[in-house]
């Protein structure tokens, strides 16, 4: 993971692509107001609106924290902590429907010797807790849309393609957690994608059959034990709820710090619209797509556009990019580069056996 991120083409172009749509999202506004609006912010709602992201994060870690607790893997707090705010930074900068964070999710908690199977079975519970609320924030955005606001029919086309891609994903993630036979049926289709791949590059070392059977039956019964004892999710999807209460907390004291009071539906619908375009950036950080997309729903919605700029970078500031830049800390902690990790698995030359004379 040795910062590879960083030197890929993609990745710079993607930002350069973040960085001109913010441009021209800034373009747009009055300049002169929003230096306004950025002099004469609340010092003390933005500091809730910080309270308010903390809270946020902490709840996330208690979600993970809580599912560790019930499938016997404690870990202290401030470890899961440290893995619930780094995995969830990473997700911001490559967001790809939250699996980029699972990954991470998924190397960290095996650093802390949690058995393989169980990172992935804790990982897809921690990311379906915290993504289902999301979804739901989805739809409670495009209904009231819907039910206020006349939709053109093109508008009202890309509506349905969002709601039906977010239905799919959560029916596709509830029977992966509830069904067994739907499990497997998963796992044997990836499993013929393997095999076919395998058979292209002549069989390569990294497809074991036997060895991925038994990963996924030790993966299956973790599922199951935490399927079957509710108890074990209870509490953690409570710190889901409260987890993504704060965060949109955490928008509405950003629009109090302007001095711009919002109704809390429009601030919903706001709200969903950022979600999404969080879940599907194609930007690093979904830098310049959710400025835009957010400002612009508030807009269209009858608000003023420089003052719900403005409170939109502020939220953008205190929820996204202040944890990305503290999660920078913990990064060599957990990430050993290719370097460290060969001169720790290479022996020194003194603790190598002494060659006998004659050979």
């Amino acid at each position: 993971m040795n910062h590879w991120i960083f030197r890929k083409k993609r990745f710079w172009l993607a930002a350069a692509l973040g960085l001109t749509i913010f441009m021209i999202t800034l373009n747009r506004a009055d300049l002169r107001k929003l230096g306004e609006s950025f002099q004469e912010i609340n010092f003390y709602w933005a500091l809730s609106a910080l309270l308010a992201s903390i809270a946020s994060y902490v709840f996330i870690a208690a979600v993970l924290h809580r599912l560790l607790r019930g499938m016997r893997h404690p870990l202290p707090f401030a470890d899961s902590m440290r893995i619930a705010l780094v995995s969830t930074a990473l997700n911001f900068v490559m967001a790809m429907g939250g699996l980029s964070g699972m990954a991470v999710k998924i190397y960290l908690l095996s650093r802390e010797r949690v058995p393989p199977s169980s990172t992935l079975s804790i990982s897809v519970v921690h990311g379906f807790l915290t993504n289902t609320v999301a979804v739901l924030f989805v739809y409670l955005g495009f209904f009231y849309l819907y039910s206020e606001y006349k939709l053109s029919a093109r508008e009202m086309e890309v509506g349905v393609l969002i709601l039906a891609v977010a239905f799919i994903l959560t029916w596709v993630t509830i029977h992966s957690i509830v069904s067994e036979a739907f499990r497997r049926r998963i796992w044997q289709w990836l499993m013929l994608a393997f095999s076919w791949l395998g058979h292209k590059v002549r069989h390569p070392s990294w497809y074991q059959p036997e060895r991925a059977e038994r990963f996924f039956q030790n993966f299956n019964r973790s599922m199951n034990l935490l399927v079957r004892d509710w108890r074990i999710l209870l509490v953690p999807a409570l710190f889901a709820v409260l987890d993504w209460a704060t965060m949109f907390l955490c928008l509405k004291a950003s629009f109090l710090a302007v001095h711009y009071p919002v109704d809390n539906r429009s601030l919903l619908v706001g709200f969903s619209v950022g979600i999404f375009a969080g879940l599907f950036s194609i930007t690093p950080a979904s830098i310049g797509i959710m400025e835009g997309s957010m400002a612009g729903s508030f807009y269209l919605m009858g608000l003023d556009y420089d003052r719900a700029l403005m409170a939109t970078l502020i939220y953008r500031a205190v929820y996204y990019f202040l944890p990305l830049f503290v999660s920078f800390f913990f990064y060599k902690d957990f990430f050993v580069s290719s370097a460290e990790q060969l001169k720790t698995e290479t022996p020194s030359p003194s603790s190598r056996p002494a060659r006998p004379r004659g050979q």
